[in-house]
């Protein structure tokens, strides 16, 4: 079960297209012009992914403008230093083999060849910056920047981020 996701988020990395245009007016309608900014940075393929996380929060209930936002930002911090499809599937292979190794390579330097596991490791830090420096509330600042957090903190904001966290875990 687990191989076929990965192989169809893989898949879909690779022939993503433009959103359609009904996906576009809702991620407008959802964001300010400078969170729009951001989300305009995210290749086709994570701009289908954030709106489809998007869409599952709604389907399942949940209306939370904070929450919204943050669906649609969650992974801005990676547009610092984009991912390939390669960089993709050596951070899937190198979790699944070297679990432990691979959060320590998440410690390193993007300048080596452990830049896709910093990326991963660091991008959800890098995107609350972002996104506090286009002026995004603090709730989905906050969101972004824990949005990896397992466990969550159990605080005021952990029914919302277990949110987050199981539908982007969906797509």
């Amino acid at each position: 079960m687990r191989l076929r996701y990965r192989l169809r988020q893989l898949r879909d990395n690779l022939t993503a297209g433009p959103l359609s245009a009904a996906a576009r007016r809702e991620v407008v309608a959802a964001l300010s012009p400078g969170e729009l900014a951001l989300f305009e940075r995210f290749s086709p393929a994570d701009q289908w992914h954030s709106y489809r996380v998007l869409c599952d929060l709604r389907r399942a209930g949940y209306n939370d403008p904070d929450l919204m936002t943050a669906a649609l930002l969650h992974d801005v911090g990676k547009t610092r230093y984009p991912l390939t499809a390669g960089d993709r599937t050596l951070i899937v292979v190198g979790a699944v083999l070297f679990p432990r190794r691979s959060v320590a390579w998440g410690q390193g330097t993007v300048d080596s060849w452990r830049r896709p596991f910093v990326v991963r490791a660091r991008h959800p830090q890098w995107g609350a910056e972002m996104a506090a420096a286009i002026g995004a509330r603090p709730a989905v600042v906050a969101l972004i920047a824990r949005h990896q957090d397992k466990p969550p903190v159990e605080d005021d904001a952990a029914d919302t981020l277990r949110a987050l966290q199981w539908a982007d875990d969906r797509n």
